[in-house]
């Protein structure tokens, strides 16, 4: 084996790690340390150089994805293009084919609640399909009722989400934060940024679903919730007008397809804006979070030597 310490890029964030720590290509990333002689006490009073997956976040350097990894994206992207090319071009048969359950739906006197009640079911991850009921209801009804029906569905959903998993699943969203560096870097700016990050998140790309379960697990106060979920209620509103301009009664009303048009325009745009956004936001904020995991190795590392357990910040794991 070479004795030749290996060759990293550029370290620009920290002091470049010592040769002391990788004096050969297979050492431990970051190093193991026997507790008891005076050489590795000194080690624990240094700050733990980063690991290589954090060393890999810090540099932008991003990590190889298994084959498995690999179908799995294709995979969703393959599904979801499918389903968007699907509804284009067959609407109308789609619209009629749905049309036995949408008038009962709308005649129905519990069509609505019948909605409100699928609408929150699918609040939960990772169950999906929200937009689409969404487009139901405006196929359903008149775009006011519509929308009421969805707004109704979408909050009672997103509030459910956020206290089951505040109290069922807080100690496994710990455990993903220290073993998932991508979803702690995000829980990291969320319990950092306050509500004006928990609303762009809520515009963005990111699933509303998904970001309701990080915000209820990293410690997302309910007030400051609920505000950002009602102020991003229009972005869960476009799917009603877009159903509403697919019925046939609406196919060759020239404003309701400028409407449409106008509306899904806006929301690409914002969407990428908001993911343009914590995208920055999430570059700056990197080299705290790492910062914070090496300095909580330590005070680990510090602690089992004494003998005492140490607990951590949920961010420092």
């Amino acid at each position: 084996m070479s004795s030749q310490p290996p060759v990293y890029p550029v370290y620009t964030v920290y002091p470049p790690p010592g040769p002391s720590h990788y004096a050969a290509a297979s050492v431990d990333f970051p190093p193991k340390h026997n507790l008891v002689d005076s050489e590795n006490a000194r080690q624990i009073s240094r700050t733990p150089s980063p690991t290589r997956s954090e060393f890999n976040l810090l540099n932008g350097i991003k990590e190889e994805k298994t084959t498995k990894q690999k179908i799995r994206y294709y995979a969703i992207i393959g599904v979801l293009l499918l389903i968007a090319i699907l509804i284009s071009v067959f609407h109308e048969k789609i619209i009629h084919a749905l049309k036995p359950s949408t008038d009962w739906l709308h005649d129905h006197k519990s069509g609505a609640f019948i909605l409100v009640a699928i609408l929150i079911v699918l609040s939960f991850p990772p169950l999906f399909g929200h937009e689409l009921v969404a487009m139901l209801a405006g196929v359903t009804w008149d775009p006011p009722l519509a929308c009421v029906v969805v707004a109704a569905g979408t909050l009672l959903g997103e509030i459910a989400n956020y206290f089951t998993f505040k109290y069922a699943c807080s100690a496994r969203g710990a455990k993903y934060e220290a073993k998932d560096l991508k979803y702690g870097l995000l829980a990291h700016i969320v319990r950092n940024g306050g509500f004006k990050i928990v609303l762009v998140i809520r515009y963005s790309a990111i699933p509303a679903h998904f970001a309701t379960s990080v915000f209820s697990t990293v410690g997302i106060s309910f007030p400051i919730f609920l505000g950002a979920a009602v102020l991003s209620l229009p972005k869960a509103l476009v799917p009603v007008y877009v159903g509403y301009a697919l019925k046939p009664e609406n196919d060759g009303n020239k404003r309701s397809n400028v409407v449409e048009k106008v509306l899904l325009g806006i929301t690409i745009v914002v969407t990428i804006v908001a993911f343009r956004w914590i995208k920055r936001q999430t570059e700056a904020a990197t080299p705290e979070f790492v910062y914070r995991r090496r300095k909580a190795r330590q005070a680990k590392a510090a602690g089992a030597a004494n003998g005492v357990f140490v607990g951590f910040p949920t961010d420092v794991v």
